[in-house]
């Protein structure tokens, strides 16, 4: 929960990141995928640029699948959508109590700002979370005071189909804020933190391309910044998904997180299999 976009952890990263490099952006964290990259993005850091957002975003790659392949970027952020592998509400052993219908589209999460206070404040094992000073509700209302989510009230498409658009997507090196908060970081990384033309993504800079535009089938999500939070281990935390040569040592797993969403789990390796 420390880690979705605008928590009081990733603020702290943020203002340390902008005082010794001068750069002002947000932190995140979330799903991309590129058959251009050996291990299909995992633990890359992307530099978004999305229309409408204030501030660029540095976003790590923790997970990644086929269906977020180059040209988009899936942002955890508070209830932004459980997708298929939901794990936070409504199971056995799920990390909130209380039911789907609050949590909104499968896809997306809540539509619109109001909608989070329907939310639960704090996972079942609440104490862990309550000390950050964060709650669900405030990380979710946070998302849509930046403007990294978008309503689909009122349009063709329905609810949760509409996101910014993303106007430029480059690799740059992990912030070193980043990296102490996910344990995750590649040894092939670029230099710097701004964007070049050689580690630009293939499509961007964007100039003709709309987010879900009307000459896009629904479901279509390229130049989006998409939103996801389905509260499960990521990819970046199981050993078979990454490769230690492209892994700096003792930084090659993501370290995951038990079921309050802030106690750690070494993954780095102390269990068996290093499968924990």
């Amino acid at each position: 929960m420390d880690w979705t976009f605008a928590s009081s952890a990733m603020r702290r990263a943020e203002a340390s990141f902008k005082a010794s490099s001068g750069e002002d952006v947000y932190f995140g964290v979330g799903t991309f995928g590129t058959s251009a990259d050996a291990q299909r993005g995992l633990g890359a850091c992307y530099r978004l640029s999305a229309r409408g957002v204030a501030k660029d975003i540095i976003a790590q790659s923790i997970n990644t699948g086929y269906d977020v392949e180059g040209n988009q970027f899936d942002l955890q952020m508070g209830a932004g959508g459980a997708g298929i592998f939901d794990i936070c509400v409504g199971a056995a052993g799920s990390m909130f109590d209380g039911g789907l219908p609050a949590w909104g589209c499968q896809y997306g999460g809540v539509d619109n700002k109001s909608a989070c206070a329907a939310l639960p404040k704090l996972p079942r094992s609440a104490g862990p979370m309550a000390a950050t000073g964060d709650t669900l509700v405030s990380l979710c209302e946070a998302s849509w005071d930046a403007k990294v989510r978008l309503s689909g009230a009122g349009q063709p498409a329905g609810l949760c189909k509409y996101n910014p658009t993303l106007l430029d997507v480059t690799r740059v090196r992990c912030p070193e804020e980043l990296v102490n908060m996910t344990w995750f970081q590649r040894a092939d990384e670029p230099e710097g933190y701004t964007a070049t033309d050689e580690h630009r993504l293939k499509g961007f800079p964007n100039e003709a391309h709309e987010c879900q535009s009307a000459a896009m089938p629904v479901g279509n999500s390229s130049y989006c910044l998409t939103r996801m939070m389905d509260c499960r281990k990521p990819s970046g935390a199981w050993r078979n998904n990454v490769q230690p040569e492209l892994m700096v040592p003792g930084k090659r797993l993501v370290q995951t997180c038990t079921a309050d969403g802030i106690t750690r789990l070494d993954v780095q390796c102390g269990c068996f299999d290093c499968n924990c």
